[in-house]
């Protein structure tokens, strides 16, 4: 790959992802919440969250509503990304942002099922869905992995500096990810929506 589509990460790229990540957190839940009104299904919605009032009315097509919003849009910003002339350090930061915001829950899951025997014990979209088809809580995460890992490794690979740098990199951006997983989950979301 030429120098001219090397895309450099830096301060402006971590803000990027941030940025890019803060706006993916509705969105996810939008793919949710679209989906089960499309079936008639009444749901609360925050920033974090999108279920039906009544648990029973879970359903596994819209429960993976979000993750397949966070594949499309991951897979259309690394062909972006992939076939342009140059480097666009914002389809990078989205493909690593739809991408990450799965994988580092991938991650959680796989920890709480190894230590538990169940990936349901978090009670995410994946887990849920596949007990719903009665597959194995982690049919999904495991899926769904491959192509995610596939789309973070198109980015990285556009990426300038070596390779301790990279890795450096990806891990500071799992960091981010996980950061702004708590700041919305357990401090903005209950702060914007403290009823639900």
């Amino acid at each position: 790959m030429a120098t001219s589509k090397r895309v450099i990460v830096n301060c402006r790229f971590y803000i990027l992802f941030a940025v890019v990540m803060l706006f993916l957190f509705p969105l996810h839940e939008s793919a949710h919440y679209i989906a089960y009104r499309a079936i008639g299904v009444h749901l609360h919605m925050t920033l974090n969250t999108a279920s039906p009032k009544n648990q029973l009315l879970r359903r596994p097509f819209p429960e993976l509503a979000g993750p397949m919003l966070n594949l499309a849009l991951g897979i259309f910003a690394a062909l972006m990304l992939r076939f342009s002339r140059k480097a666009h350090i914002f389809w990078s930061a989205t493909a690593l942002a739809a991408s990450l915001m799965r994988l580092v829950i991938y991650l959680l899951i796989l920890g709480v099922a190894v230590k538990t025997g169940s990936g349901l014990s978090l009670g995410n979209d994946e887990p849920i869905a596949a007990h719903m088809w009665r597959l194995p809580s982690l049919t999904f995460v495991c899926l769904l992995g491959i192509p995610f890992i596939g789309i973070v490794w198109v980015a990285v690979n556009t990426w300038a500096g070596s390779r301790l740098s990279k890795t450096l990199n990806l891990l500071g951006l799992v960091l981010v990810t996980f950061g702004l997983g708590i700041l919305i989950g357990s401090i903005i979301d209950p702060w914007l929506f403290p009823n639900r």
